[in-house]
Order: structure tokens, then C-alpha cells, then sequence
């Protein structure tokens, strides 16, 4: 399978092919090794002996932008988009755009602390939410500068893979 991916601002070929030992993933012609396992709502990826944790979220629903969290940490991505439709979106490399935006929990867990109140000015990339996840805690970001439009969670709350915790105006 071949698609063709947009992460901040940089689009790059991925080839995808099945092989005896797992995947191999070829990006921009550079070949990796690869596994991937179901966890939760989420993946396990392990790619060329480095293991990543992997939620995948589109941001809003039917948008085309995709929240991709990578070991806690937000990226905004587009699969199979040209250029000139991603840009047509709006997108600046952070999740930027118009409308609200959303932090949701990348894979089931629980709130071990709330770092933003209503109401608060954020940068993008700003620590917004800390989620324990299988015995690791994880720093959910900010996908863009904004403000805090609704807080949906409290510390000591689980929430499932998925959940919406904050929203960003």
C-alpha cells in the first residue's frame, strides 16, 4: 500500500509492504522494519528496534486532520491529501486552523493531573493534560495557541481511548 503523508508542512511517500518477520515501511525510499500491535484502542509500534505508542484521532470528525499522538506527544497529520488541499484546510503544521480543536486521550487511562483551567490562554504545544496509560505517564499537548473553551475531565477520572478532555478555541 502506498499513501502519501502530510506532517508539519512536509509531505512524504510511505509504502507499506507485508513481510515474513512483520512490515517493512518505506518512507521517501528509506526502508525500516516495522511491527504493529492493537493495545487498547491505540498501537504498539516498534520500528526498527525503537518501540513508540500510537494513537490515531481525526480532528474534528470528518475533517480529513488527523491527531496522531506519538508517546504522549501531538502531531498534526493528513493521509493521502495532496499539498494544496491540506493548505485549502488551513494547516500550519501544528493542528492550527479555524474552529475548535480538541485534546482527546490517545488510548484508555487516567487523569493524574489537569494543567489548564477554562478560560487559559495556551501556546501550542502547551502541556494541557497528564494521563497514566499502561504504567507510563504522558503529557498531552496543546494541538495549537488558543483558549481553553471546556475542561471535560478531573484528576483521578478514567476516561477511555478516545475521550475528549479538552477543547481549544
Amino acid at each position: 500500500m502506498t499513501y502519501e503523508v502530510e506532517i508539519n508542512g512536509r509531505t512524504r511517500r510511505v509504502d507499506i509492504e507485508r513481510s515474513a518477520g512483520g512490515l517493512i515501511v518505506v518512507v521517501d525510499g528509506q526502508r525500516h522494519a516495522a511491527d504493529v500491535t492493537p493495545v487498547n484502542g491505540a498501537f504498539s509500534l516498534i520500528l526498527d528496534h525503537k518501540s513508540y505508542d500510537i494513537a490515531v484521532h481525526e480532528d474534528p470528525p470528518a475533517s480529513g486532520n488527523l491527531s496522531v499522538h506519538v508517546n504522549g506527544r501531538v502531531v498534526g497529520a493528513a493521509v493521502g491529501m495532496s499539498r494544496g488541499a491540506w493548505a485549502r484546510r488551513g494547516h500550519d503544521g501544528a493542528a492550527a486552523g479555524h474552529g475548535p480543536h480538541t485534546v482527546t486521550a490517545p488510548m484508555p487511562g487516567k487523569i493524574v493531573k489537569v494543567l489548564v483551567a477554562r478560560g487559559d490562554a495556551v501556546a501550542a504545544r502547551q502541556g494541557v493534560v497528564v494521563v497514566e496509560a499502561m504504567k507510563m505517564e504522558n503529557e498531552l499537548r496543546s494541538p495549537r495557541a488558543g483558549t481553553v473553551a471546556d475542561v471535560r475531565t478531573s484528576e483521578g477520572a478514567s476516561v477511555e481511548a478516545g475521550a475528549v478532555l479538552v477543547v481549544i478555541e
